[in-house]
């Protein structure tokens, strides 16, 4: 499901409406004015339903990719806290484990009964490609998301994976929760010999922990090479008229204007929900805007992203102030050459936005790929805490932090080597020292969240 542009013209069409046939309408309304109320009431409420829908679209969204951060670093306690109390979790072929109590033993038996990884231990949990759709009455939802997955431990063995999704789930007092997290293992391999060399015994390895399961899989998931899909929640968008709510419009019912004053006080509330909605949009645009630009190292473009009093931290090199030393630091990284490559893809955005729609953060995954034709290359993966400002109306960084998880040789993979932190450019000493003392990955560093847990508020 996606945003709909659609539903903000209704909104804004509405506003209208109000603001300008009830302003001089004078209390009590006659029979005539208080059945066009009651008319422009029910439109109201059909945009707030929609409204909710697409905030009901984030919250899910913002549930599942929180999952994966938490899960990134076994942080078993905050996993836990995100499913309901009847909950169901199937990893592969590792059978059905129901209940928070037995999923917590799951957890706990992938890491020898301790939460958190150990030093030299990698976890990484991309959630990806997300397809949500929401029940009719907006209290339930299906998802199918992608997995990517890079874990291993240092100077042993590192591994790719991907899997599929399907998940289920539901709204408590308010609250998106998992219900049931179903994931179907495409292929877990080592890295040096690839997927290419995935077998149903490699597969198999993934998700395997000391606990027993309450229940055999259902059914079989053979991994790749096995022609296998996971079953699909949805059918066609197109061919099967895929809405983003259903075409009876919500009444406004007990909660209805019934005067000139209401209506303008309802249409005030979704004028602020229509802008905190937008707002997701927007950051999120502006984040992905910015790792296009980094690919080609389009300094101008970079600093024009940034208020006139940002920051920018980025991989140990120290804390730069104001929108002139942004465009200083990013000159240093050099222009694109012939030969070269530098892709900076934002992935998995955990968007926060104020109560007051004018200033957002965002936690985002960074997968780097860089590389010399003939020279080397390398994998890197970081975790953004950046947070936004309006500024005259635009949205820009207000500060942009960058946290290393690791960087690698192409060719040796984080199996085998991780880089040491990034050092300050010679000759370019930042205006603040580091201001999070950390080291990456063989070092077990959990970046700061600038959120709590969706589901328990910890």
């Amino acid at each position: 499901m996606k945003r709909s542009i659609a539903s903000a013209a209704l909104l804004i069409a509405a506003c209208t409406f109000a603001a300008t046939t009830f302003a001089a309408a004078p209390p009590p309304p006659s029979p005539e004015l208080a059945a066009r109320i009651a008319s422009a009431a029910d439109r109201v409420a059909g945009i707030d339903h929609q409204a909710n829908r697409l905030a009901d679209y984030d919250e899910l969204r913002n549930l599942q990719q929180v999952y994966g951060y938490y899960f990134d670093k076994a942080l078993w306690d905050q996993v836990i806290d995100l499913f309901t109390d009847d909950a169901q979790l199937e990893v592969g072929a590792q059978g059905r484990f129901i209940g928070k109590a037995s999923i917590r033993k799951y957890l706990l038996g992938l890491t020898g009964g301790k939460q958190g990884l150990a030093e030299g231990q990698l976890n990484n949990h991309f959630q990806l490609s997300p397809v949500i759709t929401l029940s009719n009455d907006g209290q339930s939802a299906r998802a199918r998301w992608r997995l990517m997955l890079e874990d291993g431990q240092l100077g042993v063995q590192g591994n790719w994976g991907a899997g599929i999704y399907e998940n289920e789930y539901v709204k408590q007092d308010g609250v998106w929760k998992i219900h049931r997290l179903h994931l179907s293992v495409k292929f877990y391999a080592p890295y040096e010999a690839g997927w290419t060399r995935a077998t149903p015994q490699l597969n198999a390895r993934y998700g395997k922990s000391t606990a027993k399961p309450d229940q055999p899989n259902k059914s079989p998931m053979p991994g790749w090479p096995v022609a296998f899909e996971a079953k699909m929640h949805y059918g066609n968008p197109a061919r099967d008229n895929y809405r983003l709510a259903p075409q009876d419009a919500a009444r406004a019912g007990e909660n209805a204007a019934q005067t000139v004053a209401d209506l303008e006080a309802q249409v005030r509330a979704l004028e602020l929900k229509l802008q905190r909605l937008r707002a997701t949009e927007d950051v999120e645009r502006l984040e992905n805007t910015y790792g296009y630009y980094a690919d080609k190292s389009q300094q101008d473009a970079i600093s024009a992203l940034f208020a006139e009093n940002s920051t920018l931290e980025i991989l140990g090199r120290g804390v730069f102030i104001g929108r002139e030393r942004v465009y200083e630091y990013m000159r240093r990284l050099g222009v694109p050459t012939d030969d070269t490559l530098f892709n900076h893809m934002q992935l998995q955005p955990v968007v926060t936005i104020s109560p007051d729609g004018n200033s957002a953060q965002i936690r985002a995954r960074l997968l780097v790929m860089f590389g010399r034709k003939n020279e080397g290359a390398q994998w890197g993966d970081g975790v953004y805490e950046n947070t936004f400002v309006k500024e005259n109306g635009v949205w820009k960084y207000q500060s942009l932090a960058g946290y290393q998880t690791f960087y690698t040789t192409y060719e040796e993979g984080w199996g085998k080597r991780s880089l040491p932190m990034m050092s300050y450019f010679p000759g370019y000493p930042p205006d603040l020292p580091q201001s999070v003392k950390y080291g990456p990955y063989p070092e077990v560093f959990v970046p700061p969240f600038h959120y709590r847990n969706p589901v328990s508020g910890k």
